[in-house]
């Protein structure tokens, strides 16, 4: 397969132009290349308005640190006049103290700083090894969370009879409090009070986790932070922590999240703490300003950073909210994705829906969970053929056959999520998100193949065109294929150069060489 001279001058041009681009740029940016990975950056900004009293006033709180699931950098402490700030240390947390002697007048302070996080999942085996020692504190019934109590202890046999592993202990009291009705309750809430009422926020469900797993001879302790969120906020978050083998591992029993912590879980304290303290009967208001920044998983930089020492990108693009970040990747990836299904087509012999519809469909299963997505297209798709058959009698037209096909496909999609709203299945629910149009598409083409190629043609159709869009979805999932076409555009005249050697391919595709095999081993011989 050799190119005629005009196409290989054409394609050294291209390559030559990208490679200048790319090196302009990866100069700079070379120097900031970063191993953390973060998934998700933020802006943090923690504000607090206050009056001082006639005495010496101070303001408490606990400070980010770095560890395995977060980075801080560009702390700030904004600074006033006749304020002194401290960083003190006090345990495995650590504090930021504000005070000042100045008296009767109305101050605000602040400090901001950039997060960045990625999840953690953490292994429970199955029996717990024997821990080293440890503080038995984090065995001991407290105030709040009164592991010795009669109703605890109740509550913590009655799960667990029967049941003869580490694991299957953990999980059935995680169930147990995962399942409490959860509330907005503002004040504290200790753990025989979140059992009583039989609901709880985060902060009462946590005590209870806690006392259940102290009841029951695991070391616990709880865990605060903030949810980060594109928000301003008030509210803090906590969690339980199990220490397991040597290890601290997070579980989440409001939010559901079983030896899991999010990448957007800022943790700030150990153990069962007040975020904020302060001079008692101050007049004191605060607020939580956290803006998302658009992070470059491999540089240690966001968006805008980007933008200022490499121009030639998109991402001012999406820093300056002109276009979304779905809809940008949207774009840059259908050229990735056309030509991937392309190599399916003509050198790998698949039959698809077209070129560019399994992308487009890959780009849908993104909301819906590539195995719930997948499920709902094969039922719904099947259903719009199976649903069409009767209507072939009737000698009905095949456009007002397809629309009376559909329109039963959407009722189907409805009244799936209403049942799912009403009985809890989530997987019926994803239905209303599934994107309509797309799928819509995808129904009115392979009611066309029936018509044209027949019902079980039509269907190997449908799944070898099911096989592309999983390549699809594992590159539209992958961030850093994403992060680069954003950063590096030039990259995709590179597609350009790869469809033009593509388009010279005169071979066998592979299925036909497995197909036509015994006829080649024969000419062969």
């Amino acid at each position: 397969m050799n190119p005629p001279f005009n196409v290989r001058t054409v394609i050294y041009g291209i390559l030559a132009l990208v490679l200048f681009s790319l090196g302009i740029k990866l100069i700079p940016i070379s120097e900031n290349l970063d191993d953390f990975f973060a998934e998700e950056m933020y802006q943090v900004s923690y504000k607090y308005f206050l009056k001082t009293e006639e005495q010496k006033t101070f303001v408490k709180t606990f400070l980010p640190k770095n560890n395995a699931h977060q980075r801080i950098r560009q702390e700030h402490f904004g600074k006033k006049p006749y304020w002194t700030f401290q960083r003190n240390a006090e345990g495995d947390n650590i504090k930021g103290l504000w005070f000042t002697g100045k008296d009767n007048s109305y101050e605000s302070l602040d400090y901001t700083f950039t997060f960045e996080g990625k999840a953690q999942t953490f292994q429970v085996p199955t029996t717990f090894g024997k821990p080293k020692p440890i503080d038995p504190k984090y065995l001991k019934e407290t105030k709040f969370i009164q592991s010795n109590h009669p109703k605890i202890a109740s509550i913590a046999n009655r799960l667990t009879k029967g049941l003869q592993t580490d694991r299957q202990k953990v999980k059935a009291i995680f169930d147990f409090v995962n399942k409490i009705p959860s509330a907005p309750i503002i004040n504290l809430t200790d753990a025989i009070t979140a059992l009583e009422q039989n609901r709880a926020s985060c902060n009462g469900k946590s005590r209870l986790l806690v006392a259940l797993a102290r009841n029951l001879g695991y070391p616990a302790r709880v865990h605060g932070g903030i949810i980060l969120e594109e928000i301003s906020k008030r509210t803090s978050h906590a969690w339980a922590e199990i220490h397991i083998n040597d290890k601290w591992i997070p579980f989440d029993p409001l939010n559901g999240h079983f030896a899991y912590l999010p990448s957007n879980y800022l943790e700030l304290y150990e153990g069962d703490e007040f975020l904020i303290s302060h001079t008692p009967g101050i007049q004191l208001d605060y607020i939580y300003e956290i803006h998302k920044q658009h992070k470059v998983p491999f540089l240690r930089m966001n968006a805008g950073e980007v933008s200022k020492i490499s121009p030639i990108s998109f991402w001012g693009l999406i820093e300056n909210k002109i276009i979304s970040a779905e809809a940008l990747l949207l774009l840059l990836m259908l050229p990735i994705g056309g030509l991937l299904v392309a190599f399916l087509r003509n050198v790998v012999g698949l039959r698809t829906f077209g070129v560019f519809l399994p992308v487009l469909i890959a780009f849908a299963l993104l909301e819906t969970g590539f195995s719930t997505g997948i499920l709902l297209f094969i039922i719904l798709i099947l259903l719009v053929g199976i649903i069409s058959r009767p209507f072939n009698n009737l000698g009905l037209l095949h456009t007002p056959k397809l629309v009376i096909s559909l329109t039963l496909m959407v009722l189907v999609m409805t009244v799936g999520s209403y049942l799912g709203s009403i009985y809890n299945v989530p997987w019926l629910t994803a239905l209303t998100f599934f994107p309509t149009i797309i799928l819509t598409i995808s129904a009115e083409r392979f009611s066309s193949l029936i018509v044209e190629d027949g019902f079980q043609k039509a269907t190997s159709t449908l799944f070898q065109t099911l096989i592309a869009v999983g390549f699809c979805y594992f590159l539209l999932s992958n961030n850093w294929l994403s992060s680069l076409l954003i950063l590096f555009p030039e990259v995709l005249m590179l597609v350009i150069v790869l469809s033009m050697i593509l388009g010279k391919y005169i071979g066998l595709r592979w299925t036909e060489i497995l197909r036509f095999k015994p006829l080649l081993n024969l000419k062969t011989a």
